[in-house]
């Protein structure tokens, strides 16, 4: 067996907490050697959790030489830099969604990880939930027949006041707003399970509170296929996209154990479930929720991925060009709320270097 990955953790906030620290302390393949963070909170809850150094600065960490790949799960604004930085210490990186705030920081990162000749993916880890799996699936066998339109919903409410709220997500300038947080996983997804690229764009973006907290939208894919989202920090907890096609319809909610593929009634007129044979995965996830309801097993299935790509794997991990054309949408998304026109992608736009 290869030696296991040695990985640092730069960003020790609230998702590393729950998520990043606790799964790769687990890892067979990977040995979490240490974190940094600037602020002493997180640094002492980290140590706290995992019994790992916590540095205070990411350069002390990068420049460790017991340290082969790190995670980085920094606010928004600065994913690009630290993402420069590993590439120029020779690091491999796990980067946090979304790519970087702009363009030109996006394809700065792509030439970088691509002179460095460092492996890099991007934290798209819904790829790898099991009902996303499944969906994927039904698609590829053709149970939904040709596709027609999807439409999602993602909303994760922020009970509390801009007094409260983390300084980054109050504005977009520091990555803050639905768009970076929680339409760029929708938008990956899109493109993941149709296998098609968003050709036009279409947005409203409101602030209610906080800087970019409601926003509508709908993409156009080269394939015809037509989608409708809408994204909030101020509605009831959702996430779900639904998929209509010639033989049926088909419902991916981030909460229920299995994708639910709706087909014609054999007999009078109205719709049934069609059943299938549960996956090994989605029945697992189920028990592991009896006893932890918010477990979600993606995450710990990404750094699974990315620990096989740095080891040379073959298996597909979200790229830094799939990153770029997330921010692409995005960044076309923005562009529209500010004209109210309808933008059109190019394929300029959305390479990374």
């Amino acid at each position: 067996m290869n030696a296991p990955l040695r990985v640092g953790v730069i960003g020790c906030g609230t998702i590393a907490y729950w998520a990043h620290l606790r799964e790769l302390a687990k890892m067979r393949e990977a040995e979490l050697v240490a974190g940094a963070d600037p602020d002493p909170r997180a640094r002492e809850a980290a140590a706290k959790l995992v019994r790992k150094p916590m540095l205070e600065r990411s350069a002390d960490l990068l420049a460790r030489s017991d340290i082969d790949a790190v995670v980085i799960a920094a606010p928004t604004h600065l994913h690009s830099a630290l993402a420069l930085e590993a590439c120029a210490a020779g690091k491999h990186f796990y980067l946090e969604k979304p790519l970087a705030l702009t363009a030109e920081d996006g394809r700065r990162v792509g030439a970088a990880a691509a002179q460095a000749k460092v492996a890099a993916m991007i934290g798209f880890n819904r790829r790898y939930h099991p009902v996303i799996e499944q969906a994927r699936a039904f698609i590829a066998n053709g149970r939904l027949g040709k596709i027609y339109a999807e439409q999602s919903v993602a909303s994760e409410p922020h009970n509390f006041t801009p007094a409260q709220m983390p300084e980054w997500r109050k504005s977009r300038a520091r990555g803050g707003g639905v768009m970076l947080e929680l339409a760029s996983h929708h938008i990956d997804l899109f493109r993941w399970l149709l296998g098609d690229e968003v050709s036009r764009v279409e947005a409203r973006i409101e602030s209610e509170i906080s800087d970019a907290d409601l926003a509508w939208m709908r993409l156009w894919m080269r394939g015809g296929v037509q989608v409708s989202s809408f994204f909030s920090f101020r509605t009831g907890l959702a996430d779900w996209i639904e998929i209509f096609g010639a033989h049926g319809s088909l419902t991916i909610d981030r909460a229920r154990p299995t994708a639910e593929l709706h087909v014609a009634r054999r007999f009078g007129y109205g719709t049934r479930r069609h059943r299938t044979m549960p996956r090994l995965a989605n029945f697992e996830w189920r028990m592991k929720r009896l006893a932890s309801p918010s477990f979600d097993p993606s995450r710990r299935r990404a750094l699974e991925v990315f620990v096989n790509l740095v080891d040379g794997g073959t298996s597909a991990a979200p790229t830094l060009e799939d990153g770029m054309r997330s921010l692409a949408v995005v960044l076309a998304a923005e562009e529209s709320a500010r004209s109210g026109g309808i933008i059109s992608l190019d394929e300029s736009s959305c390479v990374s270097s």
